[in-house]
């Protein structure tokens, strides 16, 4: 078994994760985190060769692309001055500003490198802060955004729903592609609960 998982990552061209030497609670954690994170990467890369994992790739790739902060704060920006929900598009984009602002900080300060077991040079628009890893900026983004939407809509209906999903598929996709470990997502939960409690009850205009 053992041979055969090393054969598997020389042909997929990963390597094992860096792994803490020491015996603290900590440091045996972080090992736990990195493996498993890894081993989740490793699953959406064992079908590299066939169509599955080309589609699979290429529909993660979009949800990234769409978790940006870049287009959906574009997006928000742009259409203000056509549309007749002014406060909502300029309270969202307050919202963005603040998240962006506040995970560029924190990425700042614990400058945690990206996962080395897969090849991240293909990541849409990576810029600054955003080569480090912790924490998630799509988790911090799709969570506080998952918080406005619950504030906003009523969470029985089945678009509050699909957005839910699109929400936890752009999170999870993070770790499946290897852009972050799974402590990234946690710090990014985090993070945007609280960006979403003081956009809603600080910033939002009504």
């Amino acid at each position: 078994k053992q041979w055969y998982q090393r054969r598997v990552r020389g042909m997929l061209g990963m390597v094992d994760p860096e792994k803490p030497h020491a015996s603290s609670f900590l440091s045996t954690l972080q090992k736990y985190d990195f493996e498993l994170s890894w081993k989740l990467a490793l699953i959406c890369k064992l079908d590299k060769s066939g169509l599955p994992f080309f589609i699979l790739d290429k529909t993660l790739y979009i949800f990234e692309i769409i978790g940006s902060g870049v287009p959906t704060l574009t997006y928000s920006l742009a259409i203000l001055p056509f549309t007749g929900y002014l406060r909502f598009y300029l309270s969202f984009s307050i919202a963005q500003i603040l998240d962006i602002f506040t995970q560029f900080t924190v990425k700042n300060i614990f400058k945690r490198s990206r996962p080395t077991y897969q090849d991240n040079t293909d990541m849409f628009f990576t810029h600054g802060p955003d080569k480090f890893s912790f924490p998630s900026g799509h988790c911090s983004r799709m969570t506080m955004f998952w918080y406005l939407t619950s504030c906003l809509m009523d969470v029985e209906t089945l678009e509050y729903r699909l957005l839910a999903v699109v929400f936890a598929v752009i999170t999870m996709s993070r770790v499946f592609m290897g852009r972050h470990y799974i402590s990234d997502l946690l710090g990014g939960m985090v993070l945007g609960l609280l960006n979403g409690m003081v956009a809603w009850h600080l910033l939002w205009l009504r």
